[in-house]
């Protein structure tokens, strides 16, 4: 293999030349800024429930660079993980909300409970998700029912025997 090194040779300046190209420098820029930043400080704030817009916008970064560097490692799983944390947090701000509502403010405290309530069965829905009855009908069987019967009810006729 007299031509791997080459290749890889290739590559590296490759390499090199894209970082001195104009190419996306915002987008490296902010992807060396996340990989600078603590993991810890990301997840907490997805903890908290912030969109991701929210926090792009805090970390001054864009919107892209935040989901290729969620989407290198495991980080999908601990930003699930995360998320189910902040709808354990939105299901209790739900009860602190309404028992602080008052009558005259409680269409608006309905709306704020129902809010929290959408985002904690989006991010959490094996508890928080609406169980859907699962109805199982088979319609064969319901037919050989019926001909069974229909059968019965002939002979029934053609010999004239009633039940």
């Amino acid at each position: 293999m007299p031509n791997a090194g080459v290749g890889y040779l290739s590559a590296l300046n490759a390499l090199e030349r894209a970082e001195i190209m104009a190419g996306r420098p915002k987008f490296r820029r902010d992807i060396a800024l996340l990989e600078e930043l603590p993991e810890d400080l990301i997840f907490s704030m997805v903890e908290a429930g912030k969109p991701m817009s929210v926090i792009c916008i805090e970390l001054g970064i864009g919107r892209k660079a935040l989901e290729t560097w969620i989407e290198d490692q495991d980080r999908p799983d601990m930003i699930a993980r995360a998320r189910a944390k902040a709808a354990d947090e939105l299901a209790c701000e739900t009860l602190a909300i309404a028992d602080s509502a008052d009558p005259e403010h409680a269409a608006h405290a309905r709306v704020r409970i129902q809010t929290r309530q959408w985002l904690a069965e989006k991010w959490k829905p094996s508890v928080y998700g609406t169980k859907q009855a699962q109805i199982q009908v088979n319609i064969h069987s319901m037919r050989m029912d019926a001909l069974r019967h229909a059968e019965v009810i002939e002979a029934e006729l053609s010999t004239g025997e009633s039940k």
